[in-house]
């Protein structure tokens, strides 16, 4: 008996970023280990990285009087949830097929004894971390949206997520918003955002962006957009509103079919802060039909980079 509080474990699978929080049953992180990965090392180099992360937060929890009683996997990408196993990783070879909830499992084992282990999507993960402990608590029907690398979604209706086909659902970002046109990642993930931001740069050399861009050796990227928008630079304004539109025009579909209590939203690009949060807000009211108006609120996600595993651990609390 270790005498002092249970946990779980919420650990975060991303390209780039590896994660593991010690999260007790009402969403308060008690600990957290975590690395920067690289991705050109493939599955196999995350698993390795993983490995000894899942050592260090056990010998951190046991220091600590700790009980570990369960684990959540949030992955970056499509999982199959009910057999544990990554369907595959837009971002990292070699995770195609693999049992991920089989192989924490195995490794927990032999370091704490048999717990349960669940694998969610790392949206799903993130959507219910903020509707039970974040920016969501205490509404029944949370919608939460992340754009970074991708736009994902999730839905939580009274606690739970919500289900569709075990290959997945609430994929906002794969939306096209017209027939012939391109999905909605082209035009409001992090990466849209850099294309447009070094665009307009090379275009306009003298515009606040440019500024920006000169005042270090970083590659031009929406990281610069706060920045210039605190400066009131047209350009940076222009970018903002035209993704966030497009973001919006997305939701507006989603609050037609759903309807939900509140939207959230999450990822780096959100991280832009108000901004970003106001003009996505502004710009789904004029798409909403006039029953539904006024929308419901738009919120920043309150958990930062505790989302995932957050949402991860409460996953596993559940199972």
């Amino acid at each position: 008996m270790s005498g002092g509080p249970d946990a779980a474990l919420g650990i975060e699978i991303g390209g780039t970023k590896l994660q593991t929080a010690i999260v007790d049953s009402g969403g308060a992180v008690l600990g957290r280990v975590a690395d920067r990965v690289d991705p050109a090392g493939g599955a196999e180099g995350i698993r390795a990285v993983l490995a000894g992360q899942l050592d260090r937060a056990v010998r951190e929890a046991r220091g600590r009087g700790i009980a570990i009683r369960a684990a959540g996997i949030g992955f970056g990408g499509p999982v199959d949830r009910d057999r544990g196993v990554v369907a595959t990783s837009f971002h990292v070879g070699g995770w195609g097929e693999f049992p991920l909830a089989a192989w924490v499992a195995d490794r927990l084992g032999a370091l704490v004894g048999a717990i349960p282990v669940i694998l969610e999507n790392d949206s799903n993960a993130a959507t219910l971390g903020e509707a039970l402990a974040g920016a969501g608590r205490g509404s029944r029907v949370v919608l939460y949206s992340n754009s970074g690398s991708g736009i994902g979604a999730g839905l939580v209706i009274d606690g739970a997520l919500y289900r569709g086909r075990p290959c997945g659902e609430m994929e906002l970002g794969h939306l096209r918003l017209s027939r012939g046109g391109g999905i909605l990642e082209e035009t409001s993930a992090g990466w849209a955002l850099d294309g447009k931001v070094r665009e307009a740069i090379a275009a306009d050399p003298g515009c606040g962006l440019a500024r920006e861009a000169a005042k270090g050796a970083e590659a031009p990227s929406a990281r610069f957009l706060p920045a210039a928008l605190a400066a009131g630079d047209a350009t940076a304004r222009a970018i903002l509103d035209e993704a966030a539109g497009f973001y919006a025009h997305a939701l507006a579909h989603a609050v037609h079919l759903l309807n939900p209590d509140v939207i959230v939203l999450g990822g780096g690009v959100a991280a832009i802060g108000e901004p970003w949060r106001e003009s996505v807000a502004r710009q789904i009211e004029s798409l909403l039909m006039v029953p539904f108006r006024p929308g419901p609120p738009v919120r920043l996600a309150a958990l930062g980079e505790d989302v995932v595993p957050v949402g991860a651990a409460l996953a596993a609390w559940r199972a």
